[in-house]
């Protein structure tokens, strides 16, 4: 009786050891720099173990288990180390995980949405002529050209003069189609995909269709040591792949005028 006794009183005593020190650790995440947590190994590792369960239960049904997102939807790939907002820094991953993509908050990411150009009215936000077929065609050979991926050159230098001047696409876009993370417009000749794997059938349906995905805001629904957490997971997973100053230039320069 008394060695079980004492048995039963060590085995509380390392739970209670074990709870409190989980909570320090929680508290030092939450205490932290949030930019500088990826320097401290034993928080870093603490945090990614603390956020696997977390993301299983709460972000996997979209993005995967294995964090690479679904192209058919427009999911992005955590792991692609390409960023609609920002370059990829847990402060920031963490404040779109807060506040969510055009979620119902006042602090959410919703600057702009891709206009679907197919459509008679294909903009809320503002006026945008809509595009014919032939000239959603020749955007998509202008992209597909600008990315080094091929396309036809007359056709490219006719969306080309498109996208600088009636789509209005340089807006979001910038002039070199490289996209601003700031809005959360995607660099277009990367060879990295919202939609899609960058064939022709892709791009054309996005252009002609839009594109408006939301991110839910998680900071009612997730405490700040876990949304910190997955922040930092996040950002480790986005360092599996190469990042975006790997993938291949433009060989395509757009005419003058």
């Amino acid at each position: 009786m008394w060695a079980a006794t004492v048995v039963a009183v060590v085995l509380i005593l390392a739970a209670a050891a074990y709870f409190l020190d989980q909570r320090e650790m929680r508290a030092g995440l939450v205490r932290a720099d949030p930019d500088t947590i990826a320097n401290d190994a034993a928080l870093r590792a603490f945090a990614i173990a603390y956020a696997r369960p977390v993301y299983a239960r709460n972000c996997a049904g979209c993005h995967g288990e294995d964090m690479r997102g679904d192209p058919g939807y427009g999911v992005p790939n955590l792991t692609a180390g390409d960023w609609l907002y920002g370059d990829g820094r847990v402060s920031q991953i963490e404040r779109t995980i807060l506040f969510g993509i055009r979620a119902s908050n006042g602090r959410t990411q919703n600057f702009a949405d891709m206009p679907a150009f197919g459509e008679p009215v294909p903009y809320k936000r503002y006026d945008i002529e809509s595009l014919e077929p032939g000239e959603i065609r020749d955007v998509t050979e202008f992209l597909l050209a600008a990315g080094g991926r091929g396309g036809d050159k007359a056709a490219a230098a006719r969306g080309a003069r498109i996208f600088a001047d009636k789509g209005q696409c340089f807006d979001c876009h910038a002039s070199d189609a490289k996209g601003d993370t700031a809005i959360g417009a995607p660099n277009l000749v990367d060879d990295k995909w919202l939609h899609g794997t960058g064939r022709f059938e892709d791009i054309y349906e996005v252009i002609a269709y839009g594109s408006s995905g939301v991110c839910p805001a998680w900071y009612q629904r997730l405490s700040p040591s876990e949304i910190r957490a997955l922040a930092v997971l996040v950002r480790e997973a986005s360092r599996r792949e190469p990042s975006a100053a790997h993938s291949r230039s433009p060989a395509y320069s757009a005419p003058a005028g």
